[in-house]
């Protein structure tokens, strides 16, 4: 610990009579990572700045080189390897430790990340001013205008965490997130002197920051995330993520309990336990155990033995599903009949599925492009003002929205249209031609 670095940032806040911001920084190696941090925290226009590298336990000389080159910077270290949340809960019982003010703020950093020269002051004017705490706008390190990270979600029915990717024109703010990541968020030091330390011992990697900002909703503290500043992340540095497909035992089972994987199950079932609502959280559990038993099965060597297993074991629920939803599909679709008539035969998309093939080869109408339109002689932009057309999901694809041309002065060229429309064999080709389209516009 630099004792000299301590009174330094304090007789400088006293100074300024501004708030201190104590940044804490958990590593485990990447030195150069540490140093590029501490570089772009020190070149920041918010000052005074307590900068705290809170070591897990590296061993590539991190903690004697940043004590030589960085004299002004505390690095905090433990005879024990320290996770994320092990270091991160040092730095900040060490900044409570100095008894500073409690409208000082804790800004929680990782090292894998570039800074604008304005963040920290960014993130304080915008915590001052909305009484919370408060994340930055992340992006790829790579490529600046790829939003990564816009706001943080929880939802408990699906237990799925959804991450806003954009930002609307003109907004500054977002103030309904549930949780901010551990990766440049700022907090008043009351909040966490209210709420509590990031809990090491219940989630040592993953998940600690959520939980915590989850504690501190739990406190009525508020949350948000300021667009007016962006964090460059190097998400490329990652531990292990999510993945789909077959993988080998040792993959899956490091992915499902791995203290590197965010997908840890033991994790997720301490995180659903303190903070789920009531009626999900027996709910949430029993996914957690039936991802287990699927991904171990199912995605590994052993999936053609536990395969006819599985469709034995699941074919009456996945029956009794399917009788429900195409009971619902005809109710529906009977209510489209008595409301629209045969002009329900140009939406397909809402046949019940036991008789959609049939019924689009026999009677609907299927995709068309301009040139199918032009060569009837009628105009794309012309038919969609008059309501005649609609777009099926790309400005390349269109579809009829009626059949009845009826007292229409160009009658006969759209029944020309229709009867191109409904052909059965170039239908079937419009209609994979339009499915492959779909494709490559949802790759974009």
């Amino acid at each position: 610990m630099n004792a000299g670095a301590e009174i330094g940032a304090a007789t400088e806040a006293a100074g300024s009579g501004r708030q201190t911001v104590h940044v804490v920084i958990p590593v485990f190696n990447r030195l150069h990572f540490t140093r590029a941090c501490i570089a772009y925290l020190q070149a920041q226009t918010w000052k005074p700045i307590n900068i705290i590298v809170s070591d897990g336990g590296s061993t590539d000389g991190s903690v004697a080189t940043i004590r030589t080159e960085f004299p002004d910077v505390t690095v905090l270290t433990t005879d024990k390897e320290l996770w994320w949340s092990g270091s991160m809960a040092l730095g900040i019982n060490h900044v409570l430790s100095l008894g500073g003010r409690p409208d000082d703020f804790v800004l929680m950093m990782n090292n894998d990340t570039i800074l604008v020269p304005d963040y920290v002051e960014t993130l304080v004017k915008a915590s001052l001013e909305h009484d919370a705490a408060v994340g930055g706008l992340i992006v790829d390190s790579r490529d600046h205008a790829q939003i990564l990270d816009a706001g943080e979600y929880v939802d408990w029915e699906s237990y799925t965490f959804p991450v806003r990717q954009h930002a609307d024109p003109g907004e500054i703010y977002r103030d309904d997130v549930d949780v901010l990541p551990g990766r440049g968020s700022i907090i008043p030091l009351r909040m966490i002197t209210a709420a509590g330390n990031v809990d090491a011992e219940m989630l040592p990697h993953y998940l600690a920051d959520y939980e915590f900002f989850c504690r501190l909703k739990s406190h009525g503290f508020k949350l948000g995330v300021t667009y007016e500043t962006r964090i460059m992340a190097h998400i490329e540095e990652t531990g292990i993520v999510p993945t789909q497909g077959r993988r080998t035992f040792r993959s899956i089972w490091n992915e499902l309990f791995s203290r590197r994987s965010m997908s840890n199950v033991r994790d997720h079932w301490r995180f659903i336990g303190r903070h789920a609502p009531a009626a999900y959280r027996n709910r949430n559990r029993m996914r957690l155990i039936k991802r287990v038993v699927i991904d171990l099965t199912l995605r590994t060597g052993a999936r053609p033995l536990f395969l006819p297993i599985f469709w034995l074991t699941s074919l009456p629920g996945r029956t009794i599903a399917y009788v429900r939803n195409q009971r619902r599909m005809f109710r529906e679709f009977w209510k489209a009949i008595g409301t629209e008539g045969a002009d329900v035969l140009c939406r397909p998309e809402i046949f019940p599925g036991v008789i959609r093939l049939p019924l689009f080869l026999v009677a609907a109408t299927g995709p068309v492009q301009e040139a199918d339109v032009q060569s009837v002689g009628l105009d794309v932009a012309t038919l969609r003002k008059r309501g005649l057309l609609r777009t099926l999901q790309s400005e390349a694809w269109f579809g009829l929205t009626t059949l009845d041309f009826s007292n229409l002065p160009d009658r006969a060229q759209l029944e020309r249209l229709r009867r191109l429309a409904w052909n059965p064999i170039p239908k079937i080709g419009r209609k994979r031609a339009w499915r492959r389209s779909m494709r490559e516009l949802h790759r974009l």
